[in-house]
């Protein structure tokens, strides 16, 4: 494999580093070998993802022209998450040392389902871990040099594709005793969240109990799925314009989140509005707001 970037100092060679393979699946369960694309998976599907690798710390040693003996090497388990060439969010999830008497490591995260989006980056670095005093001028002596590293990207679903989390349930089995076990709908989501991924953050639940909604949302009847979605952008809305913080929050929301789709449909309903205006309208013309978002989602004819 060739080299895309000319380190300043020494690199490990992939021969003296055992890469396992990315493992991954359903937590608690057995994992299987990363595909490019994650298929069947769903948005209250948490998802484990696992790395194994060894080093030849003695051929690292020589490689590197380090001390075998000094030689500590910390194995780095990185994801990232979002749509795009570039994860949205990116985070270390875990970290094992490599040494001459512990030269293998196994890394594992569990991903939380309203987190995921679009794609699935997964990386495993290995990075010298203390100082050393090299044998050669190109040995690489500062904490944190970047030594090895192998990444894999993995498209969820339908490859990122985004589209609203709807699913058609039974109340009376998924709610039993709830007091919206008769609703013909129902908002799943918690407010105050809007960096979340919007596609893991919120679903709206149909009544499948209720047998005229069920069949006028499976035909894509317009008028029903604006009254739903209606009442999704009229909760979240509210929610958010009542917070005192709300500009400067929704000006930190990243392309996906649920603070961006929130002020997608502020712009939508209330255009050239600043967030002190829709807040309000909808304090003293409640009537209003509702009407003005139900006027904006709008879906037209469905075929």
């Amino acid at each position: 494999m060739k080299r895309r970037t000319a380190f300043p100092f020494l690199t490990l060679p992939s021969e003296v580093v055992t890469f396992g393979g990315w493992m991954i699946g359903d937590p608690g369960q057995p994992l299987s070998p990363a595909q490019d694309i994650l298929s069947a998976w769903d948005y209250e599907r948490d998802i484990e993802v696992s790395a194994t690798l060894e080093v030849d710390v003695a051929e690292a040693a020589l490689s590197l022209q380090l001390d075998p003996d000094k030689l500590v090497l910390a194995a780095v388990f990185r994801n990232g998450t979002g749509a795009g060439s570039m994860p949205r969010h990116s985070q270390i999830c875990a970290t094992e040392m490599i040494s001459a008497s512990s030269s293998s490591a196994t890394l594992s995260t569990r991903l939380d389902s309203t987190r995921l989006s679009g794609r699935l980056k997964v990386e495993v670095s290995l990075l010298l871990q203390s100082e050393a005093e090299g044998l050669h001028a190109l040995s690489p002596v500062v904490p944190g040099s970047r030594l090895w590293s192998v990444a894999k990207d993995v498209l969820i679903e339908d490859g990122g594709d985004s589209r609203f989390p709807i699913e058609l349930v039974s109340f009376t089995s998924c709610f039993p005793g709830a007091p919206h076990v008769h609703s013909p709908w129902y908002v799943d989501w918690k407010p105050g969240v809007l960096d979340a991924d919007f596609g893991g953050a919120v679903r709206l639940y149909v009544n499948s109990d209720i047998e005229d909604i069920a069949d006028r949302f499976v035909e894509g009847d317009a008028l029903t799925l604006q009254a739903m979605l209606s009442d999704v952008m009229s909760q979240m809305v509210a929610s958010v314009v009542a917070l005192e913080e709300a500009e400067d929050l929704l000006a930190d929301c990243a392309d996906g989140s649920v603070g961006q789709q929130v002020r997608t449909w502020m712009d939508l309903a209330f255009p050239g509005h600043p967030v002190s205006t829709i807040r309000s309208i909808n304090e003293h013309l409640p009537g209003k707001f509702r009407a003005a978002l139900l006027s904006a989602s709008d879906v037209g004819e469905v075929a």
